[in-house]
């Protein structure tokens, strides 16, 4: 079943880096990483709207010749719609508990540039799974394999949303998301990219009645709508401080 949103957390790319030799270049380090991920969602009442996912990261960049393992610490998620009258919000609890997520990636050399790409990933969320990628998802709210990962009392992880200002409340879900990245534009300062996901959710419960349908949810079908933004910082910077000056950071 799919879910109302997503978010994916997140990898780099790049491209632009001219290839002058044949070593591969240093990206090791620190960095800003901003994802936005666009989706046509099925609001209930509403219908379907667009929905943007925007989660802000700090990643750390540790490089072997061309190998590459990106961690990837959330600092916050929030969404935009395009109807004023729908909105989705991510508690501090949810983004505390995703966890920090370590992916690999590699650096490409595709012609006179290098490229960072990061393979598929998938991660699962409220829910362990033998084989997270195949595994279907439980619909049974008493299936032990769910659990309280955002450790608010509540199974899986909450969210909350809010309908036409009226309909209002907690929702109960699970996820499986995965992407791959591959950037566009790379300089010493800089990392941008595209990004392809997909995303499944299961409700299993809700503080109000009306929000515990099942709503399809599906990337935004032009590639341009979903991006990342990634920017150099110094080694000691925390994600309180990204939060501060994101507008800097990925303003462009």
């Amino acid at each position: 079943m799919q879910r109302w949103f997503s978010l994916l957390v997140f990898g780099v790319c790049v491209v632009g880096w001219p290839s002058s030799s044949a070593q591969a270049p240093d990206i090791s380090g620190a960095w800003a990483h901003l994802q936005v991920m666009s989706s046509l969602t099925n609001a209930p009442v509403l219908g379907t709207i667009n929905l943007k996912t925007l989660t802000t990261l700090r990643l750390e960049v540790t490089q072997k010749g061309t190998d590459l393992s990106i961690v990837f610490e959330p600092c916050a998620v929030e969404s935009e719609s395009s109807s004023p009258f729908f909105k989705v919000i991510f508690p501090e609890a949810f983004v505390k508990y995703m966890g920090i997520d370590t992916k690999p990636a590699r650096l490409e050399s595709v012609g006179s540039t290098w490229q960072l790409f990061q393979p598929r990933y998938t991660i699962v969320r409220g829910v362990r799974l033998q084989d997270p990628e195949k595994d279907p998802l439980p619909t049974d709210p008493n299936d032990p394999r769910i659990f309280d990962q955002d450790k608010d009392g509540k199974p899986g992880m909450t969210i909350r949303v809010s309908v036409l200002g009226f309909i209002e409340g907690e929702i109960y879900i699970i996820q499986r998301d995965w992407n791959s990245l591959r950037s566009t534009t790379l300089n010493t300062m800089i990392i941008d990219g595209l990004i392809q996901w997909g995303s499944e959710q299961v409700v299993i419960g809700a503080s109000n009645p009306l929000l515990a349908s099942q709503s399809e949810n599906v990337p935004d079908p032009k590639p341009e709508n979903s991006y990342f933004r990634t920017t150099r910082i110094e080694p000691n910077t925390t994600c309180e401080q990204i939060m501060k000056n994101r507008e800097k950071l990925f303003g462009r």
